[in-house]
């Protein structure tokens, strides 16, 4: 692709990020709308209170006149009106912020449950670990500071401008002239700050995945002695990733920099304005004969608030790039369409379908019609790629269909889906087996005896009390025995095994076999497997070829 081309690409993605960014501002349109009311009363109370200001000096230092008491009560009513605003205003920010973190935690939580695994496969920890600690808080910043600023922007510079014109119509022009360079610069130092946002984010989380991932395999970096090429690694990624965050912190340095200049330059032109008017040397530019004391202070005063908002949207600009970094993936996620798949108690039949990628862009399995009664057992075999683990996957309802409205899929709460790479909590081993349940120390020894980790269990200091904290001392097979041991004190109606004897000994393996099949002897069980020497277990046998074609063999299929 030519640069032309990535060019035109990323633009296209970029309007399309600000796009999706504008219609989930609709959201929370009238959270919106309150802040920009609030920060408005606010803001006029403090115009009020600045002609008063004026007004004492114009009293006391012109005139030589005292101040009446009823001026100062109410001078301080007005502050006093305009702290309570904004106080008023933070609380409503505080809890729409709050609102607005909760609603797309909510959304991403409820996804993660709608897709579990065949989601959760889709991305590395440390992106996940980013959408929740940086995508969603940027969407909120983006939201709760970004977009009303946009409206103060446009409305307080323009109440300003109707303030300022009855007293000179030449303050009001500067204002009006050098206003819209302001938003244009802006722009023009914005238009890389998105890209650059994304290309961060997208740093950090393939360095936080590498770094994980190297900590996973420490023992082995130590063994085969490249310890000191991988921290040569991670101290060059990490120069790299300082010049990259420089870069994106002075694009905001260098936006709001601009944005000063200007602003300066404007409040100069109005303050030799009425400087020289005031001393009688300047006769034009106001409606009068000339400006007074208080006018021309109170021109002064109101010069920088004309400008403080547009800087304040300046500041906040690298929050929209920031939120289109942010989701640039996160709308991937929370756009997917709903499943359409109906839990059904066994016997499940299944209409012949598509079984289709996460986004249902893509075809990645083919189902015939299918019934799966009660107390079947299937082997699922087929080379590694061809979609194995998605069939598993589209039988619990994990996974966007075509061709068919609607497929049954099993209830997720009568499944027990054991995985070639069980996880391993960071509690007690106790915890580690019961999830929830409840079964006495006993039990809990004799599950672990059977397959095979009392050795293991006695070498613990604290033995069931021992906690596996974030990395677990237990090699692979350690690992896969004690997600059996785990699934040994369930009782689902239907057991989905994908290669559970993975990364055990030749010994290690029959035993677990055998001992599952003896365990699963009443279950429905579907076995994803290579090489099984026990065919007399399984009743049907389902295979994917490489072009992700699902056949049926057995007795099973489509019959009723």
């Amino acid at each position: 692709m030519s640069s032309n081309d990535k060019a035109s690409a990323l633009s296209g993605d970029k309007t399309t990020l600000s796009a999706w960014l504008r219609a989930e501002a609709g959201r929370f349109a009238k959270s919106q709308r309150l802040l920009v009311v609030l920060t408005l009363l606010a803001i006029l109370l403090q115009f009020a209170a600045l002609w008063m200001l004026s007004d004492f000096a114009q009293t006391w230092l012109m005139d030589k006149q005292p101040l009446e008491p009823g001026q100062f009560i109410v001078f301080a009513v007005l502050w006093g009106l305009q702290l309570s605003m904004l106080r008023i205003r933070d609380a409503v920010r505080s809890r729409f912020a709050d609102r607005v973190l909760q609603y797309y935690q909510s959304a991403l939580h409820q996804k993660l449950d709608e897709r579990s695994l065949a989601l959760i496969r889709q991305y590395s920890t440390a992106q996940w670990q980013s959408f929740f600690n940086r995508r969603i808080p940027a969407l909120k910043q983006y939201f709760t500071d970004y977009r009303p600023q946009i409206y103060l922007s446009v409305l307080v510079p323009l109440v300003v401008i109707l303030i300022v014109l009855p007293i000179s119509w030449l303050v009001a022009l500067i204002l009006f002239i050098t206003a819209p360079l302001v938003p244009l610069f802006m722009i023009l130092v914005g238009m890389g700050a998105a890209a650059a946002h994304r290309s961060h984010f997208v740093a950090l989380e393939r360095l936080g995945s590498l770094f994980l991932d190297r900590l996973r395999a420490r023992q082995l970096l130590t063994v085969f002695n490249r310890v000191n090429t991988e921290r040569g690694f991670f101290q060059n990624a990490s120069s790299e990733l300082k010049a990259r965050t420089l870069k994106v912190v002075s694009m905001a340095f260098l936006s709001s920099s601009v944005l000063d200049f200007f602003a300066t330059v404007s409040m100069a032109l109005v303050a030799v304005f009425v400087g020289f008017s005031l001393l009688g040397e300047v006769t034009f530019g106001h409606w009068s004969s000339g400006l007074s004391f208080q006018e021309g202070l109170f021109l002064l005063l109101l010069a920088p608030l004309f400008f403080a908002e547009l800087k304040t949207l300046g500041r906040l600009y690298h929050q929209k790039a920031e939120a289109e970094g942010a989701a640039d993936e996160l709308r991937s996620v929370l756009s997917l369409a709903p499943l359409a798949v109906t839990p059904t108690e066994l016997p499940l039949s299944i209409a012949p379908c598509e079984v289709m990628s996460v986004d249902g862009a893509q075809r990645i399995v083919s189902l015939p019609a299918l019934v799966l009664h009660k107390g079947d057992k299937v082997l699922l075999s087929g080379a590694s790629g061809n979609g194995k683990t998605t069939v598993f996957e589209a039988l619990m309802g994990l996974r966007p269909i075509s061709g068919a409205a609607s497929m049954a899929c099993l209830k997720r709460d009568d499944v027990a889906w054991l995985d070639q790479s069980p996880p391993v909590l960071p509690g007690t081993v106790r915890e580690n087996l019961l999830l929830g349940e409840q079964f006495d120390d006993d039990k809990l020894r004799g599950v672990l005896a059977q397959v095979g980790l009392s050795e293991w269990l006695s070498n613990l200091d604290a033995g069931l009390g021992t906690p596996m904290g974030d990395y677990p001392p237990l090699s692979g097979g350690q690992r896969q025995r004690l997600a059996v041991a785990r699934l040994l004190l369930e009782n689902p109606g239907v057991v989905l095994l994908d290669e559970p004897t993975a990364h055990l000994a030749p010994a290690q393996r029959d035993s677990i076999t055998e001992l599952l099949t003896r365990h699963l002897a009443d279950k429905t069980v579907l076995w994803i497997a290579h090489g099984l020497s026990i065919d007399d277990f399984f009743t049907h046998h389902w295979l994917v070829d490489e072009s992700g074609v699902l056949s049926v063999s057995g007795e099973g299929g489509d019959e009723d």
